[in-house]
């Protein structure tokens, strides 16, 4: 039986050395698929070695024999300085994440007490939610361009959640004035678009920062963007249906509340997953 896969020597391998290696078919060719794709073909193939393939001859794989030690050397290297990169930022990521984890709630129970329909049901949980609103988005935004120092999508997201809250700031003072109330609808529309290009590049800063790390938790955070996409149109979608059926409009708002929150708490486990991924001890 050859002692590897490729039927090169194990004594004329440069690199047997340094990578520790016991040989092919006892070390990374054994239980390590991803470390030799000659070793991945024959496993797959059923073959002891290349030399019972018909089609040795002509594998690129095969030719590529030569160079597998110095890839193995390469990958280990690499490999390495992500986990160097990975315990130099885990300190900073875990602390501001969880920081974010907790902004959560009272951002959450601030975006529910201000909705528009607590307006006539308790006019003074709605300013309280409003003015709440406001220093929720102005603490989570400077939270997240302090998360900017290690990808840049959270520094747009900063600055449009900052965008975000002066606006509910404006349209706020707004409310008390009904010559400025009329245009109130001119402010409110284009925050909400920049609230949802806000979230996006934070969820998609989520994303990134877990890439590498946790793949399955970043592809959870691309698909709850199409969750609070459809949130927003629904909140839209009740005030449309508020002013053609009332009752209706009322159980429709009830229902987007009910997503709101379960989207809420989607999102509070979300970011304490993320956060503890970078823990360090």
């Amino acid at each position: 039986m050859a002692e590897t896969w490729c039927g090169k020597h194990c004594s004329e391998c440069s690199k047997k050395e340094e990578l520790n290696c016991p040989g092919c078919k006892a070390g990374p060719g054994h239980t390590w698929p991803g470390d030799c794709e000659i070793a991945v073909c024959c496993r797959d193939k059923g073959h002891e070695s290349c030399d019972t393939c018909t089609n040795s001859r002509f594998c690129g794989k095969r030719s590529r024999r030569d160079g597998m030690a110095e890839s193995r050397v390469r990958k280990l290297a690499e490999q390495e300085a992500k986990k160097a990169e990975l315990a130099r930022k885990a300190p900073f990521l875990h602390k501001w994440l969880s920081t974010l984890f907790w902004m959560v709630i009272p951002s959450t129970v601030a975006s529910l007490l201000g909705m528009n329909a607590m307006a006539d049901v308790a006019p003074g949980v709605y300013r309280v939610g409003n003015y709440l609103t406001v220093v929720c988005g102005l603490i989570y935004g400077l939270i997240l361009l302090r998360l900017a120092k290690e990808n840049l999508g959270y520094r747009t997201a900063g600055v449009l959640r900052l965008v975000t809250a002066v606006a509910s700031l404006l349209l706020v003072l707004a409310s008390k004035e009904d010559a400025v109330a009329n245009w109130s609808l001119l402010i409110s529309l284009p925050a909400a678009v920049v609230g949802l290009v806000g979230t996006y590049q934070e969820y998609t800063a989520h994303a990134a920062i877990l890439d590498g790390v946790d793949e399955s938790q970043a592809e959870k955070w691309r698909l709850l963007w199409k969750w609070k996409i459809g949130l927003t149109l629904g909140i839209f979608g009740c005030l449309v249906i508020m002013l053609i059926a009332p009752l209706l409009g009322i159980l429709a708002v009830f229902a987007v509340l009910i997503g709101i929150l379960v989207v809420a708490i989607v999102e509070l486990v979300y970011l304490y997953r993320t956060a503890q991924a970078f823990r360090t001890n």
